[in-house]
């Protein structure tokens, strides 16, 4: 199994086999449900309007999330921190864009002088601390045109308790040095910044997290 906490080289040298082996991983932790999560963030992003949505996708990876958005017509921007793995990106969506940055500490001009309909996030979130996820959605916000949202799939759980059966199930496949969603208490703080939002569940280890 992949570890979680990677470095830049770690990402690079995982990405010429990361769709297949996502695929593979897909049953149990830490993926467990993970082609139904791509979904739960895929359908935020409404087509029906008579415009093009504008897609900020962070951790872009190799694109497994933002690929059938980009086959509807979705103009999108990806970031990510590797190299390699935008450069599989960019093979299957030439007519988006792309930025290598690693935005767990700031953001780059070209980000923060665009404006988008969703910002969107797959599997990166937890590579923050709570402190982070806040002013990280708090820096975004107003990119977002009127009706935007923020979708965020990852690592997540409705409990503390939650947290900790899961934790004790996976055993040493547990990563302490990461920050993963628990809403009992992450869900105050989004109301505490005056955020509204919606979590659903998708399996016992992962949910998509709906911000406003």
């Amino acid at each position: 199994m992949k570890p979680i906490l990677m470095n830049e080289s770690g990402f690079d040298d995982w990405a010429g086999n990361y769709d297949e082996s996502i695929d593979a991983l897909s049953k149990g932790y830490p993926f467990e449900g993970y082609y139904q999560l791509l979904a739960g963030i895929q359908n935020q992003v409404d087509f029906s309007q008579n415009k093009t949505p504008k897609i900020l996708d962070l951790g872009v990876g190799t694109g497994l999330l933002t690929l059938e958005l980009y086959k509807k017509g979705g103009d999108i921007f990806g970031l990510d921190f590797s190299e390699k793995m935008i450069a599989l990106a960019k093979e299957k969506m030439p007519k988006a864009r792309f930025l290598q940055h690693d935005f767990t500490d700031t953001f780059p001009e070209e980000v923060m002088q665009g404006n988008f309909d969703y910002i969107i996030s797959s599997y990166a979130y937890h590579h923050v601390t709570d402190d982070r996820k806040i002013t990280l959605l708090q820096e975004l916000k107003p990119l977002l045109n009127e009706n935007g949202k923020f979708a965020i799939g990852d690592i997540a759980f409705e409990s503390m308790e939650a947290l900790d059966d899961c934790r004790k199930s996976v055993g040493k496949y547990w990563d302490d040095a990461e920050f993963y969603l628990e809403m009992e208490s992450f869900g105050k703080r989004l109301s505490d910044a005056g955020f509204l939002y919606n979590f659903k569940k998708v399996s016992f280890c992962s949910g998509v997290l709906v911000v406003k």
